[in-house]
């Protein structure tokens, strides 16, 4: 593939796409060490854009021009190259031979400079910019909370979309490209979804401190069978293993409330009614205590991103970040030797 480089374009062309106007400043400028002279990148532009329209009206529409700045603007990139590029025919433009080759090279060229304008927009936004986070809520309302206020402080160019949702609706987002980063328990089990795994930790038992089974190490399934309990969505993972808990009791799960999300069963235990949750999700609080649900069913946390995008580097600081603080909540709830 043939590309217009070499003595015919500078560097300083390609910074200067937006801002350099439609007249050559002078000969002197547009000259390089052997006499030859350097088209204008933006009077490429408009003669592209001739070249569609085929109208010098519709054209100076279209760019937001006048009419004498287009005319002008071919005009001086006939000069430039001592090269015909339209003649009229019955009132018409119509490209000449040499105008359809200067066409085709331009258009190379002007592809390569968006490409190179695309790179730098990527090094820039690894600086300043955007990332956009979803998490469930017991990560959200706690560790990736804390993640977000502190990357904000290490990271002031950089500003953060962050919002909770259920494990699915992540997954979806992620795999979609909408999203950049999502917090969930379990595998999405998705083909586009790279997974990487943080921590763990597991069903715990939330109840009033002047519960009966306040003082237990552990608590299992016939321990919790005389009892309301409150429990999560049941399509959930960790629903279904508690629930194939008590059927190896040889017991039913009492569920008179089903939730989805753990943060919500703080405020609705009363009395004698116990909640299953995931232990991150509840705030330290006198009138409640938690205590490890037996057999162990454990909620590994995973951070998810796009499988065929690499992170840019704030989307990676912020996951750096986060995995510490989600290893460093979790490791309070794992089992004492």
């Amino acid at each position: 593939m043939s590309s217009i480089s070499g003595p015919y374009f500078r560097a300083s062309d390609y910074f200067s796409f937006e801002t350099r106007k439609c007249r050559l400043k002078n000969d002197h400028e547009n000259h390089n060490a052997f006499g030859m002279i350097y088209p204008n990148l933006r009077h490429l532009e408009i003669f592209l854009r001739l070249c569609a329209t085929e109208s010098v009206t519709r054209t100076a529409h279209t760019l937001n021009l006048t009419q004498p700045a287009v005319s002008k603007a071919i005009s001086s990139l006939e000069d430039v190259t001592q090269i015909q590029l339209f003649e009229r025919r019955k009132n018409r433009l119509h490209l000449t031979a040499n105008g359809i080759r200067i066409r085709d090279e331009a258009e190379r060229l002007l592809n390569q400079v968006g490409f190179f304008r695309a790179e730098i927009e990527a090094l820039q936004k690894s600086r300043r910019g955007t990332i956009n986070i979803l998490a469930i809520p017991s990560l959200g309302a706690g560790a990736v909370a804390s993640a977000v206020g502190d990357f904000l402080i290490s990271h002031p160019e950089i500003n953060v979309h962050f919002g909770i949702s259920m494990s699915r609706q992540i997954s979806e987002m992620v795999a979609q490209n909408r999203i950049d980063v999502g917090f969930i328990h379990g595998s999405s089990a998705h083909a586009k979804i790279k997974e990487t795994f943080v921590a763990e930790t597991t069903v715990h038992c939330l109840m009033a401190t002047s519960h009966p089974l306040s003082s237990r190490p552990e608590i299992t399934a016939t321990d919790l069978s005389p009892y309301p309990l409150i429990g999560t969505d049941v399509e959930s993972p960790p629903s279904v293993q508690i629930r194939e808990a008590f059927s190896k009791a040889g017991l039913h799960a009492n569920v008179r409330t089903e939730i989805n999300a753990s943060l919500l069963a703080a405020e609705a235990v009363r009395d004698k009614t116990v909640a299953l949750v995931d232990p991150l999700s509840v705030k330290p609080c006198r009138d409640l205590v938690l205590i490890p649900f037996s057999p162990r069913i454990p909620l590994s946390i995973f951070i998810l991103t796009h499988r065929d995008k690499t992170p840019s580097l704030p989307v990676a600081a912020f996951c750096d970040t986060a995995r510490r603080l989600i290893f460093r909540t979790t490791m309070k709830f794992q089992p004492k030797p």
